[in-house]
């Protein structure tokens, strides 16, 4: 628990002192604030906006999570920074947010009308992980993560007299360590800029640079380098960066317009691999290396040419299209197969990757309304990811760098291709009504997958009445069904899978889908909305793998102005997502004849029912000068969520019995209070209070879990020897507030 004051009398005294200080020129500042509320009728002037004070926070629990993509520490800040200038060829705004911290964002932008268009903005993003992570290693820079060597050592010594003795060891290790904060930030810095260089000409110029440092829970488990037992979890370095960029010139008139321009991508990854030190030996061996080395996130980029362009035709009919031509690579050295010089590693067909794979895409489309009853509207999308990447098999490979191999490695160099046809068509037979059909259709080609063809049909039809002032309502209903050809048993049989197994993603499937929106205002000052969603996936052929899936939603809410200076708005959510998958379960080797029995035996099937539950709560409350001087702002939300995952086995199960997962509950609550008194019509005091409340019970990665991870506290040892960095699923309460003043001009 960490609680922080702020300096109230500090501030309350120098607003005070500010307000005495202007006391003289009580009527210029009049004049100001008059210019704010009244615009002149051909432009506004100067106008500016400043929040600045103190802010004081108490948190209890994972103060990480509260913090997770935000920095609301204590102290003064300066916030809101909103400054405009305008003339009558030239406008200039810049803002600034949470100046000096972590998530502080800069903004400024310059239009001269009719002629120039720039704007640029920095943002930064923080993402804090935990606050307190523990690890074995330390970060030397460059992606290499060491232990130190007396600590190595006594653990390789500790691994050679048993499990219980070595679990042991690695726990009063990791005990010995300093709780660290595991964190990363993403640095934003976007460039637009739009040049006119006459009426229907425009260029146009984008770049887009994120870099990204810190650190990120990583995982390496079982059947990778070093293919330790215990797996090993640890704060993973992190530093690359992306930039993109959008050039273009576009030529518009009152017949369509036409663009051609370039598009480009670079990712850059200073840290090619994770290198780091196994815990339980410091010297190699061919039954286990001391250092294990696994491949980041490769350097890589990307490039397209587009073409765009749209045409108005007669009886109300316009055509367009894209068209866009482009490249994906990456030709980083590839990461060889061990680092154990105990072994001897196998030679690779080539040094580098040699990656690239072909991408085109188009889209054509014609929408008309050739009576004022009806419209017509036709999408084409194609989209082709063709692989130029050449095989490469690896003989003799080793797998987790404890023994020398035999197997054969290939990659699969997988390519696909998308077509989309959809029709639509509406027809308005009566004010206020409209009513749809829609037929939609999408091809899939892969390789390398078990089937290489897809095919999506799908028949909609919809019933919509807006613009009615007291009544809206949109129906949309959806069939579809696929259906997968080309099938590919052997794919299947390589990888040890099911014949029955299907993937979800390509598997035949039967869909419906069901939507409604409705909107009733019967008087001006109220209004009540509702919303109400259904369906349903029957995967139709799957015997293992996703066998159907539901969905269900709706909401509930209103809205009421009474007075014109108060409004009040609250509504209520429920969302609902069941699922059913099948498996079933070997133990043995599937080469042998006890694990083909089992591979082939119907009575070592299960499955699994999973349902999640969602309900959420909005309610808010703004009342403004309803009180002299006064504005309140008052919002509450919470999202309530369960899981549960119940196993069912086949009478009779051959296996032991399956202990049932206690169910999963989150709940995120949220309440914020604001409140700003003016003490003169262009300055105010003011106060905020934000307040957040986390609750979880996630059996995956609670405290009971990690304890269970702990040989020292560990009623089951199933699971002590993995190494972990503490991080879990923790519950917080939040509180921040703030004391401030905003001053306009």
């Amino acid at each position: 628990m960490r609680t922080r004051t702020m300096l109230i009398g500090a501030l309350l005294l120098g607003s005070a002192g500010l307000a005495r200080a202007q006391d003289p020129q009580q009527q210029v500042n009049g004049a100001a604030a008059q210019q704010i509320a009244t615009p002149a009728a051909s432009f506004q002037p100067t106008l500016g906006q400043v929040d600045f004070g103190f802010r004081a926070d108490s948190t209890k629990g994972d103060a990480a999570r509260y913090y997770r993509f935000k920095d609301w520490r204590e102290g003064a800040f300066l916030d809101a920074f909103k400054f405009e200038k305008e003339t009558e060829v030239n406008l200039f705004r810049a803002e600034a947010n949470n100046v000096g911290y972590r998530d502080q964002r800069y903004f400024a932008g310059f239009e001269s009308i009719g002629r120039l268009k720039a704007v640029f903005e920095w943002n930064q993003v923080p993402l804090y992980m935990t606050d307190v992570a523990r690890s074995l290693y330390t970060d030397q820079g460059n992606g290499v993560l060491s232990i130190d060597d007396s600590v190595q050592a006594a653990l390789q010594v500790a691994s050679g007299l048993g499990t219980a003795v070595r679990d042991r060891a690695i726990s009063a290790a990791l005990a010995d360590t300093s709780q660290f904060d595991m964190r990363s930030r993403r640095d934003v810095a976007m460039f637009d800029l739009v040049y006119a260089v006459n009426r229907d000409v425009d260029v146009i110029f984008r770049v887009n640079n994120a870099n990204r440092v810190g650190s990120q829970v990583f995982s390496f488990g079982f059947g990778t380098s070093p293919g330790l037992n215990p797996s090993m979890e640890m704060a993973a370095p992190l530093d690359d960066r992306t930039t993109d960029f959008e050039g273009k010139v576009e030529y518009a008139n009152r017949k369509g317009l036409l663009a051609v321009g370039y598009n480009g991508s670079w990712y850059n990854n200073s840290i090619a691999t994770i290198r780091f030190d196994n815990p339980l030996r410091a010297v190699d061996a061919v039954n286990g290396p001391s250092v294990g080395q696994a491949a980041w996130w490769p350097t890589s980029t990307a490039f397209s040419v587009n073409v765009n362009g749209a045409y108005n035709l007669a009886r109300r009919t316009r055509a367009t299209a894209a068209i866009s031509f482009g490249q994906w690579s990456q030709d980083e050295e590839i990461v060889p197969p061990t680092v154990n010089t105990a072994l001897v590693s196998p030679p690779l067909e080539r040094a580098t990757a040699e990656t690239e794979a072909d991408i085109v895409s188009m889209v054509y489309t014609l929408n008309s309304r050739p009576a004022d009853t009806l419209w017509l509207n036709a999408r084409y999308r194609y989209y082709d990811y063709d692989n130029q990447t050449p095989h490469f098999t690896v003989e003799n490979a080793i797998i987790g760098d404890w023994s020398q191999g035999t197997q054969i490695h290939e990659t699969e160099p997988a390519s696909f291709k998308r077509q989309n046809l959809d029709l639509d068509a509406s027809f308005t037979p009566y004010d206020y009504v409209a009513l749809g059909v829609g037929y939609g259709r999408e091809t899939g080609d892969r390789t390398f997958r078990i089937f290489g063809r897809t095919e999506d049909n799908t028949f909609r039809v919809t019933a919509d009445s807006t613009g009615n002032q007291y009544f809206g309502v949109r129906f949309k209903y959806e069939y579809s069904t696929r259906e997968g050809s080309e099938f590919d048993p052997h794919l299947l049989e390589e990888v040890g899978e099911q014949p029955d197994t299907r993937h979800f993603d390509i598997a035949d499937r039967d869909r419906d889908r069901t939507s409604v929106i409705l909107t009733v205002t019967p008087v001006g000052y109220l209004s009540f909305n509702g919303a109400v969603g259904y369906g349903h996936d029957d995967y139709t052929d799957t015997g293992f793998g996703l066998r159907d899936n539901d969905n269900k939603n709706w909401s509930a809410g209103f809205d009421v102005t009474p007075i014109d200076t108060v409004s009040f708005g609250f509504s209520y959510g429920y969302e609902r997502l069941t699922a059913l998958q099948y498996s079933r379960n070997t133990s043995s080797d599937p080469a042998s004849a006890a694990g083909q029995a089992q591979f082939n035996d119907p009575r070592r099937d299960w499955s699994i029912d999973q349902t999640d539950t969602v309900k959420t709560i909005l309610a808010s409350v703004d009342v403004i000068k309803a009180f002299p001087k006064t504005d309140i702002r008052v919002s509450f939300d919470q999202s309530d969520g369960d899981a549960t995952y119940v196993y069912n086995l086949a009478t009779p199960f051959l296996t032991p019995a399956v202990q049932q997962l206690v169910p999963l509950k989150n709940q995120l609550t949220g309440f914020r209070g604001d409140v700003r008194y003016f003490v003169r019509p262009n300055l105010a005091l003011g106060v905020r209070y934000d307040y957040e409340k986390y609750k979880v019970d996630d059996f995956s990665l609670d405290t009971g879990a990690i304890n269970r991870l702990d040989p020292v506290n560990a009623s089951n040892n199933t699971f002590a020897s993995t190494i972990y960095t503490n991080y879990l699923f923790r519950p917080y309460t939040g509180h921040t507030a703030w004391l401030r003043m905003t001053y306009l001009w």
